[in-house]
């Protein structure tokens, strides 16, 4: 007996797939070694924190408007800057930049970030970056922790 079966596929266009970041090899090892010694993380917590920060990167290269960073991911970040000839190719990579600008919120650029914010609340504006990273990577493959925990219960 024989079966024809016709299957229609609708084409995913690749224009609405995300790009996802991923860091080097040479950038996670520095990453992990960084945060172990400077942010006192285990390297369980210091992979799932680079990870995250990834999944940060990649919400910045796809989405519009303004994302904060949760405190740990905040972190990674500033240990990657560090490094400025590593994130200088980082970012001329992934972004087309010279570097990608981190500018932390402070009373002096209070006007510059009003209505920049996604959610209008600036204490849990990474909350908002959580769940997009969520849209964009799916719950399972996020980790929560990294982006709930607070600097004090990691300090």
């Amino acid at each position: 007996m024989l079966i024809n079966i016709s299957i229609a596929i609708e084409p995913v266009s690749m224009s609405s797939m995300p790009t996802k970041i991923k860091l080097s090899d040479i950038e996670v090892r520095y990453l992990t070694e960084r945060l172990k010694k400077h942010e006192h993380m285990c390297d369980y917590d210091a992979k799932n924190t680079i990870t995250e920060l990834e999944h940060y990167y990649t919400v910045l290269k796809n989405k519009d408007g303004a994302y904060e960073p949760s405190a740990m991911v905040d972190r990674a970040w500033h240990h990657h800057i560090l490094h400025t000839k590593m994130y200088n190719m980082f970012s001329r990579q992934h972004f087309g930049m010279e570097l990608l600008h981190h500018v932390p919120f402070w009373s002096g650029n209070e006007k510059e970030n009003v209505g920049k914010s996604s959610n209008g609340k600036k204490e849990f504006d990474f909350i908002d970056t959580y769940e997009t990273v969520v849209s964009i990577f799916g719950s399972q493959n996020v980790n929560e922790t990294v982006w709930y925990m607070i600097e004090d219960d990691y300090m």
